[in-house]
């Protein structure tokens, strides 16, 4: 038993540090979308639980996901005036759809992990969301099947007032080049919805 607790151990170490590489990563994925179309970064929100305990607040009896905020979290970049609207924009990672696959056929609990469904058919993604002249939680507080699952949205209140997402797999962003093809089709998908969404620049930070 030591032995095993031993290679345990040493998986959850190596786990940590692979975790720190990958949202490495997607932290400067995020970056390059947000300045592509000319955002800037103005605060982020988790959304599958609590915000992480800190500062001497929080509870023991708090949900380990408390403490993995990444699982699901929000990049917002705050609103531009662009011609006569506010546009606003948020980029979403969702490392797994695995909850909200499962709780579409039957009920799961968030805190049940082997309800969920396989990690082998779930996805990763990453959803981008532009509102012109409306900004609002899809559905209650984004955290909904309808919101993740789907792959794209509109909420319209008038033709001036409107909200649209669409979601990517994470794997379509492997290199810049495929990255600008996704951040290419976000803008037309924008553009049909007479939202004004432009690509102004193109290469990753260095």
């Amino acid at each position: 038993m030591p032995t095993e607790i031993k290679e345990i151990l040493i998986d959850v170490r190596n786990s940590f540090r692979f975790l720190f590489q990958y949202q490495k990563r997607v932290l400067d994925l995020v970056s390059y979308i947000g300045s592509s179309y000319g955002f800037r970064y103005s605060g982020g929100f988790t959304k599958f639980s609590g915000p992480t305990p800190r500062n001497g607040k929080g509870s023991l009896s708090n949900w380990a996901w408390d403490w993995l905020p990444f699982y699901f979290y929000e990049f917002y970049f705050g609103k531009l005036n662009i011609g006569q609207h506010e546009i606003a924009f948020s980029v979403f990672i969702l490392n797994d759809t695995g909850f909200f696959a499962a709780n579409e056929l039957s009920k799961t609990s968030k805190t049940k992990v082997s309800s969920f469904e396989s990690a082998e058919n779930s996805d990763t993604k990453l959803i981008f969301v532009a509102g012109k002249n409306l900004w609002e939680p899809w559905g209650n507080n984004w955290n909904t099947s309808d919101f993740v699952l789907k792959n794209s949205g509109i909420k319209l209140k008038d033709e001036n007032s409107i909200m649209i997402f669409k979601s990517y797999n994470l794997e379509e962003f492997i290199n810049e080049d495929s990255a600008l093809i996704r951040l290419k089709d976000f803008e037309s998908h924008c553009a049909q919805n007479n939202i004004q969404l432009t690509i102004i620049k193109r290469n990753f930070d260095k």
